[in-house]
C-alpha cells in the first residue's frame, strides 16, 4: 500500500457529499452527508457533534482506538475538543447535529433545573438508542429543513438533546464543583431578573444583591447559568417576545417595548440571533 493510501485527511477536506445543511441558530446546526473509502481524522474545536448513520457504514471503524463497526442507526457522540481517526468503507449516509456546550447546559437548567457545571459529555462510538434513532430517522431525516417551521425544527432538536441528558451513559457527572453562585443566591438573582426584565437592569444591582464585586459576580453567574448576566436578560426578554407573538398581544413594536427592548430593531437583531429567524418569520410560522 502506498504512503498516500495511509494518509489521513481532515473531515472538512474529505470528498464527502453534503446533501443539505441547515442552521437553526448560531448554536444549532444540522447536516446530511455521504462519504466512502477514506482515511480521515475528525477534530471538534467549536461544538459537540452527535452523528447517526442513516444507511451503510458496515466497514467503517475507528483506527485510533478499538471500536465496533458502523451500521444504520448507530450513533457517535464526539464532544468538543475531542479528536478521532477513521477508516471509511463502502458508501454511507449520516446526519450530524452540531450543538454548543452552553446551549446544552442552558437546556439542562431550563428543563431539569440541573446545575450547568455538572454537565459533561463522554466520547461514545457506535452506540445504539432506538428512541434517538426514531427522532433522527422519522423526524429530522424526513423533514424539509428549509420549508419546515423553525419552531418544529427547534422542538425536535431540543427533544433529541433532552434525551441525551435523560439517558445514563450519554452524560457524565462532574464532581468537586467550584465557583458559581450558591443555590439561594442564584434563585434570588433569577427571580429579580424575571421580575424586572421590562426595565434596564444594572450589573451593580445584581452584584449588590449577591454581595459580590461586579467582576466576581459575572464569573460566578456565567458558571451557574451558562450565560452572562446580559445574555440571560436578553434571553428572558426574547422569551417574552415569543410569548407576546404567540398570544397576539399587540404589534411587534409594542411587544418589543413591553419586553424591555429600547426599540423594535434592537429586539429584531437579538431575536434572529437566538431564535434563528426574524420575528415576522416566527409570527408567520404560527398563524
Amino acid at each position: 500500500m502506498s504512503k498516500s493510501q495511509h494518509k489521513y485527511i481532515s473531515f472538512n477536506e474529505s470528498h464527502k457529499l453534503c446533501f443539505r445543511r441547515h442552521a437553526l441558530t448560531e448554536n444549532l446546526n444540522w447536516a446530511h452527508y455521504q462519504n466512502s473509502q477514506e482515511r480521515l481524522f475528525y477534530v471538534n474545536d467549536q461544538q459537540h457533534t452527535l452523528s447517526m448513520y442513516l444507511c451503510g457504514g458496515y466497514e467503517t471503524h475507528r483506527t485510533d482506538i478499538q471500536s465496533n463497526y458502523g451500521a444504520p442507526g448507530r450513533f457517535c457522540l464526539m464532544p468538543k475538543d475531542s479528536e478521532s481517526r477513521w477508516q471509511l468503507g463502502t458508501p454511507q449516509q449520516f446526519m450530524h447535529l452540531y450543538f454548543d456546550d452552553n446551549y446544552l447546559k442552558q437546556l439542562a437548567l431550563k428543563v431539569f433545573d440541573m446545575d450547568p457545571r455538572t454537565i459533561a459529555l463522554p466520547e461514545l462510538t457506535f452506540f445504539e438508542n432506538p428512541g434517538l434513532e426514531s427522532l433522527f430517522r422519522h423526524n429530522m431525516a424526513d423533514m424539509n429543513w428549509q420549508n419546515e417551521s423553525p419552531l418544529a425544527l427547534e422542538q425536535v432538536t431540543n427533544t433529541i438533546l433532552v434525551s441525551l441528558l435523560q439517558n445514563s451513559g450519554m452524560t457524565k457527572t462532574v464532581k468537586g464543583l467550584k465557583g458559581g453562585l450558591s443555590p439561594r443566591i442564584a434563585k434570588m438573582i433569577k427571580a429579580f431578573i424575571h421580575a424586572n426584565f421590562h426595565r434596564q437592569i444594572y450589573l451593580s444591582e445584581l452584584a449588590e444583591l449577591a454581595q459580590l464585586s461586579e467582576y466576581h459576580f459575572c464569573r460566578m453567574f456565567k458558571e451557574s447559568f451558562a450565560r452572562t448576566p446580559q445574555e440571560y436578560l436578553t434571553y428572558i426578554r426574547i422569551e417574552q417576545v415569543k410569548l407576546g407573538i404567540k398570544n397576539n398581544t399587540g404589534s411587534l413594536m409594542d411587544i418589543s417595548l413591553q419586553a424591555g427592548f429600547s426599540n423594535q430593531s434592537h429586539m429584531g437583531r437579538n431575536f434572529k440571533s437566538l431564535v434563528g429567524v426574524t420575528p415576522k418569520a416566527f409570527q408567520k410560522s404560527l398563524f
